[in-house]
């Protein structure tokens, strides 16, 4: 039985794993790599210098203030065959501060248990979640700094752990133009199974620039993102096209992964409420991916 516990842990690590970055040999917890909101994923997560609502607290928290009002997102994703991602997000501002909390839960259902071949004798869910705070000060008109502070947890079958990580992000702003930088996910894991899980701790930067015409917006992004421990330099790219802020077209493409490219979605806004849909095909029989997002602003 414990060794086909194992097995069930490498092969579940495997999954998430290959399906989103490189670097699955070397570190665990993979949730943590995974694209968060509708219009993120849409873009092909090229968001380090884009993100202004409740997503700030996963991409940079330095992004905090990147408007004036306060905001709240919730997220439902559904993708590589049975794994569902849900998020909550909110941020607000006071003066020069600003402050987010937010909540990434992921599970794997179903998972079946045998002793010998045959029919299953239970069924059990992989499940990790994060949640935490992340406060963002503004240093200068132009340049604000930001720090995430994120509890974490995951169980597997019978086992589980938990554990503490830091992101650390800043953003620079001129006019339409944004360049981000984060260093994500620095930190420690109990163990897990009497083996220490190591966290994917990550460098995201990038830079983003937003050109008005009449009734269109048109916005372009540009992310390289590395997993320190493992992996290449990845490149991510987004664009959106918006007409009159109401509709949205979005599209976006990733370089360097085995199952992932191509990415696409669309969004609705009508005064301060929004919602958001993406669309992410995969290769390697994983399937595809569909996120939807809703969002309010105050």
């Amino acid at each position: 039985m414990r060794k086909f516990f194992i097995v069930i842990i490498i092969i579940l690590s495997v999954k998430l794993s290959y399906g989103q970055n490189d670097g699955a040999g070397n570190t665990g917890l993979a949730f943590l790599k995974l694209g968060i909101g509708a219009r993120s994923i849409a873009m092909g997560e090229a968001f380090v210098s884009l993100a202004d609502d409740g997503t700030a607290y996963i991409y940079n928290p330095a992004r905090i203030n990147a408007t004036e009002n306060g905001n709240v997102t919730v997220m439902f994703n559904k993708t590589m065959l049975d794994l569902t991602t849900n998020f909550v997000g909110a941020k607000f501002r006071l003066n020069k501060f600003g402050i987010g909390i937010g909540l990434l839960k992921t599970t794997v259902s179903d998972i079946e248990v045998r002793n010998t071949p045959g029919a299953a004798i239970e069924k059990f869910n992989a499940d990790n979640f994060s949640t935490g705070i992340s406060i963002c000060y503004d240093v200068q008109k132009n340049l604000s700094i930001g720090i995430t502070g994120k509890m974490l947890y995951e169980k597997i079958y019978i086992d589980e752990a938990a554990g503490f990580a830091m992101d650390f992000g800043a953003n620079y702003k001129f006019n339409n133009l944004s360049f981000a930088a984060v260093l994500s996910n620095v930190g420690s894991m109990n163990n897990l199974n009497n083996s220490e899980t190591k966290l994917p701790t990550a460098l995201r930067f990038g830079g983003s620039y937003l050109i008005k015409k009449n009734d269109f917006t048109f916005t372009g992004a540009l992310d390289g993102y590395k997993v320190l421990d493992g992996g290449t330099v990845h490149s991510h790219f987004g664009a959106e096209a918006g007409y009159k802020d109401f509709i949205y077209l979005r599209a976006g493409y990733q370089t360097g992964y085995e199952n992932k490219n191509f990415s696409a979605g669309l969004g609705l806004k009508y005064k301060t409420l929004y919602v958001d849909y993406a669309f992410q095909p995969y290769s390697i029989g994983f399937g595809s991916g569909n996120s939807l997002s809703l969002g309010f602003n105050f």
